[in-house]
């Protein structure tokens, strides 16, 4: 009888006490989990505390005034911490995604729940609903237990029980300001997965509004058409009231290599201060197949520099908000499988999440998934070796073989600190002394032996396959053989590899385009039409300027009579050309704020 009215005085202390120890156990894997996938090995002693804040803070006043109500809630707050902690736990462990708003955005932007079913099976449902309905019959009981128990707990209350609640609620404050205070949540995600469960649930608030306001902010305003008309005139825009009409599609396969940082003035052939033989594969595809001259990136860094190659906008911080239409999209209507496939960290500024929601690729691998997958125990500081990077994805193609594709390419071995992964010979070591040359040397080197591969089987390389090499983006030093002493994007190479070259005879190499253009090029060659999002124009219009942008919204124009720029927040409303131009901008990121 002593022992029956014991666990009804005490079960709310009982059952409160069992749910901190399965959050701290919980915590525990998470940080097992993180550790094993983002290779940290320092010890987070917040995260074991850090989940149980609400909960505490709910019970100790409810043993204090015997207060079934707070008792109760408490039970509940700390089984939808459960659940999200193991939702956490998974979600990492499945998609290397920290558990947030952009992960579930992600996961559920999709109508059909596509990357669900990816994830859980298409026939998620069937164990799914069971398992919820089974654990909120678990929620319900309990909290009915603690709710017809919690004023049967005596009047006096256990200063001993009172201590290791208040002992737990300190600790876990302290984990969540220390962790605030430390400030591991930062644009990288390497550490999102580890926060405690109160900022998870603050941050997905303040990023759903954050999204909400920001996604009011960029809308873009209706082009005049005095702008227009103006705009046509100078050939940035088409003329008013052309209707592009789908051709027939020309290629089945176009893979793009999108070269990290791979400055035009870095090819051999095209620059005579490069140390002889630097590049001799891309020289041989420069002078061997369709190369242009003047073509610049868009953008830049390279998440900018990539938004231009793949949605023809120059505005990565914008777009991540306003959720342009991809090139992606567009070739999956056309019935193409679509790959980015990146030798650097997805954890590296948010981008698996980022690019999986702008990019929207079929597939998409990152450092983790490649490691996942295949036996790679080296990386450098930014990711995979091309090497590495190049001989894996030879094996996708090969195991996961599709009809038609379009894959997107980014490695990195020319990002600073450069590295050789080849063991160059020591001749060659000698002729480029320099980290960068040999950087350079080498990815030129990894880059050939990949196209090689591709155009050596016959199941790739036919008469419907294209590989076009570019760059993400112009380098901003690359030793001294540039001298450029800012972040202007400038010239990067555009070759295009193809049996056929008589289909690119209808695009002027000298002309001057920029990466914007590449999309509705492409556009046109998998039997689509430009996306009204686009910026750019096809490579084959009358267009003949490059534009680009710089960070303060300054667009600058290349072209046959030399560079002008106009900086969209403070133009010359007088002059027409300025304003045409501003509106063009306006058209697709709105007004300044």
């Amino acid at each position: 009888m002593k022992l029956n009215f014991f666990f009804i005085r005490s079960m709310s202390i009982i059952m409160m006490l069992i749910l901190t120890a399965v959050s701290l156990i919980l915590g525990l894997v998470m940080f097992y989990v993180s550790m094993t996938i983002t290779g940290q090995k320092f010890f987070f002693p917040w995260l074991l505390f850090g989940d149980v804040l609400i909960p505490l803070a709910l019970f100790i006043p409810a043993i204090i005034f015997r207060n079934r109500y707070c008792a109760t809630a408490a039970v509940i707050v700390s089984f939808i911490n459960i659940f999200m902690r193991m939702m956490s736990i998974f979600v990492f462990y499945e998609t290397f995604m920290p558990l947030d708003y952009n992960s579930l955005r992600l996961l559920l932007e999709h109508t059909d729940m596509e990357s669900v079913k990816t994830i859980l099976g298409s026939n998620f449902l069937l164990w799914v609903i069971p398992a919820i309905l089974l654990y909120l019959g678990m929620v319900t009981y309990c909290s009915m237990l603690v709710w017809k128990t919690a004023d049967k707990t005596s009047r006096k209350v256990s200063s001993r029980s009172l201590k290791i609640f208040s002992i737990l609620l300190g600790l876990s404050l302290l984990s969540n300001t220390a962790f605030q205070i430390v400030g591991f949540h930062t644009s990288t995600d390497n550490y999102l997965s580890i926060r405690p469960l109160p900022l998870i649930v603050a941050d997905i608030t303040q990023q759903s509004l954050s999204a909400l306001y920001h996604g009011h902010i960029y809308t873009p305003v209706p082009l005049p058409d005095s702008s227009r008309q103006l705009l046509a005139e100078m050939k940035i825009i088409d003329p008013p009231g052309t209707e592009h009409i789908p051709a027939a599609a020309v290629f089945d396969k176009i893979i793009i290599i999108a070269v990290e940082s791979l400055d035009y003035d870095f090819i051999g052939i095209s620059n005579a201060d490069m140390p002889l033989g630097i590049t001799p594969n891309l020289d041989h595809y420069s002078t061997g197949f369709f190369s242009m001259t003047n073509y610049y990136t868009s953008s830049q860094p390279t998440s900018w520099g990539l938004t231009s190659i793949l949605l023809s906008r120059v505005d990565y911080d914008r777009d991540r908000y306003m959720n342009p239409v991809s090139l992606f999209t567009l070739a999956k209507d056309q019935g193409y499988y679509t790959y980015y496939f990146s030798a650097a960290s997805g954890h590296f500024g948010d981008n698996r999440r980022t690019y999986g929601s702008l990019f929207k690729a079929d597939k998409q691998m990152f450092r983790e998934e490649w490691q996942r997958k295949y036996p790679i125990r080296s990386t450098s500081q930014w990711g995979l070796s091309d090497n590495d990077l190049y001989k894996c994805i030879l094996q996708e193609f090969e195991a996961d073989k599709k009809q038609k594709f379009i894959a997107v390419i980014s490695p990195v071995d020319t990002h600073p600190p450069y590295a050789d992964h080849g063991a160059l010979p020591d001749a060659l070591r000698m002729r480029f002394p320099t980290p960068f040359l040999q950087a350079l040397h080498s990815t030129d080197r990894e880059l050939g032996r990949f196209i090689r591969a591709l155009m050596a089987d016959p199941d790739f390389y036919d008469d419907r396959t294209l590989i076009i090499i570019t760059a993400d983006h112009t380098a901003t030093f690359g030793e001294n053989y540039l001298q450029r002493s800012d972040f202007t994007p400038g010239r990067v190479p555009l070759i295009l590899i193809c049996k056929n070259q008589e289909i690119l005879a209808d695009i002027n190499p000298e002309k001057f385009a920029s990466s914007i253009d590449l999309p509705p090029t492409i556009a046109r060659w998998i039997g689509s039409v430009p996306a009204t999002t686009f910026m750019g124009r096809d490579l084959a219009s009358d267009k003949n300027h490059a534009i680009t942008r710089l960070f303060n919204d300054t667009l600058i124009f290349y072209g046959p009579d030399g560079i002008w720029s106009v900086p969209t927040a403070e133009y010359n409303e007088s002059d027409p050309r300025q304003k045409a131009v501003c509106d063009f901008f306006y058209s697709f990121y709105g007004r300044p704020q």
